[in-house]
């Protein structure tokens, strides 16, 4: 056939194996507008709509391929993207805004459409508060997301292209088998080079795992249940800062994080030697709509939980100088992928990770707009990240630079962490206290 099957990349596979537990493995936005001058409901909805045509990875869905005919592949959707833009009521506030937008992407999208869904949040007078965007993390990672963003939100750009025609049609499944078959013998070809791929990712991950994180209470079986404490603060503060210490910002984020968790331990009475922090790595820079999916490593980092920040941070720029001699960023990725399949293959992934003990926690950072952008002609005023972990990490942090500011989602299991807002302050202290340092 003229049109190549689009398939699934090993780490998309993972993502779809894995998915079984009650945290579905789906990502999520939340856009809140500037409400002095929002359009209706109806109006922005309907602008989103028009603009779904501009990614069509949006009008698929995923097809499983017969017995003998590779992994699965993309195809058109009967229904395209007919009903996946959704108009709602939240809660007064951001805050109430936000907490129904996390129960969104708790939601589990159904298999047989595509694997996204949006919805446009209400005032009582009709006009639009704010939108959430869901998507399963096998249609894009971090990365991917804000090239999905840049089409959906208002640009300058003259529209240059045609208009989607009929739908494609699904491939036949002898087209199906003999695209895997030539896939697999190029594979074959390039065992040297995937060796070399795992050697790599074995490195970035620091080798074979060796620190347990020992029993705490940031580690518990978690529930079905996520919530958002939002920490905000001046990015060009946070930039001067990191410069000042010779840092990234990256390395301060995880001095900072690291810090708020020492605060928390302590005011329950608990004590550990160093937090060990799980940090994704991405294997692109930036992508296009027309490039989605997964590229993406992880580069563990153990902090010791000392007091003093510049013993932190002497750490972390240690551990974090493997990022540039690893080789290939994210070939972690694919070691990863041979793991958790292989433990989902068998049936205990899940029970793995609700008892895992190699991290504490998740820090994910983005570099987004730098320029405020708008939707329907409102300015939106703030992006909320939300990604949610499934298993024993009952906190999280996402990260997502906008417009100037830094915004920290603290991600956490209300049933696991009563003193979230605890936590939230003690990030906002380490944070400005780095920043006092400068």
């Amino acid at each position: 056939m003229d049109v190549p099957i689009a398939r699934l990349s090993a780490n998309d596979l993972t993502n779809i194996a894995t998915d079984r537990g009650s945290v579905p493995m789906q990502i999520g936005a939340v856009l809140l507008l500037d409400e002095d001058c929002a359009p209706s409901a109806e109006e922005l909805a309907s602008v989103i709509e028009q603009r779904l045509a501009r990614v069509p990875r949006l009008g698929e869905r995923l097809r499983r391929a017969p017995l003998g005919c590779g992994r699965p592949c993309w195809e058109d959707a009967p229904l395209g993207t007919t009903g996946l833009v959704a108009v709602a009521t939240a809660p007064p506030g951001d805050a109430g805004l936000v907490g129904t937008a996390v129960e969104e992407v708790l939601r589990r999208l159904p298999r047989d459409r595509p694997l996204w869904r949006a919805v446009v949040y209400v005032d009582l007078a009709g006009r639009a508060r704010g939108l959430a965007v869901v998507m399963h993390h096998v249609l894009a990672d971090g990365i991917g997301g804000l090239a999905v963003l840049a089409e959906l939100v208002d640009s300058d750009v003259v529209e240059t292209r045609e208009p989607p025609g009929a739908p494609c049609p699904a491939p036949s499944r002898r087209e199906l088998a003999h695209d895997a078959w030539t896939q697999r013998w190029s594979a074959l070809r390039s065992t040297p080079s995937t060796v070399r791929g795992l050697v790599a990712g074995l490195r970035e991950l620091g080798g074979v795992p060796s620190q347990d994180a020992g029993r705490t209470s940031l580690l518990q079986p978690t529930s079905s249940r996520r919530r958002v404490e939002i920490v905000e603060v001046d990015l060009a503060t946070i930039v001067a800062a990191a410069h000042a210490h010779g840092a990234t910002v990256n390395d301060l984020l995880l001095v900072a994080v690291s810090g708020a968790l020492r605060r928390l331990l302590a005011a329950r009475d608990e004590q550990l030697d160093q937090v060990l922090i799980s940090v994704p790595v991405s294997g692109r820079l930036a992508t296009s709509s027309a490039d989605l999916g997964n590229q993406v490593g992880v580069l563990p980092i153990a902090v010791p939980l000392a007091e003093d920040p510049a013993l932190r941070l002497a750490a972390v720029r240690d551990q974090r100088a493997r990022l540039g001699t690893s080789g290939s960023r994210a070939s972690s990725g694919a070691v990863l992928s041979v793991l958790f399949r292989g433990l989902a293959a068998v049936g205990i992934f899940q029970w793995f990770v609700r008892r895992q003990r190699l991290v504490h926690t998740f820090l994910t950072n983005l570099r987004g707009p730098t320029e405020p952008l708008a939707l329907a002609g409102t300015r939106i005023r703030q992006l909320v990240p939300i990604a949610t972990v499934p298993g024993n990490v009952t906190v999280s942090f996402n990260v997502l630079s906008y417009a100037g500011r830094l915004l920290i989602s603290v991600v956490y299991d209300p049933d696991r962490m009563p003193d979230h807002a605890l936590l939230a302050d003690a990030l906002a202290c380490e944070l400005t206290g780095l920043s006092d340092r400068e």
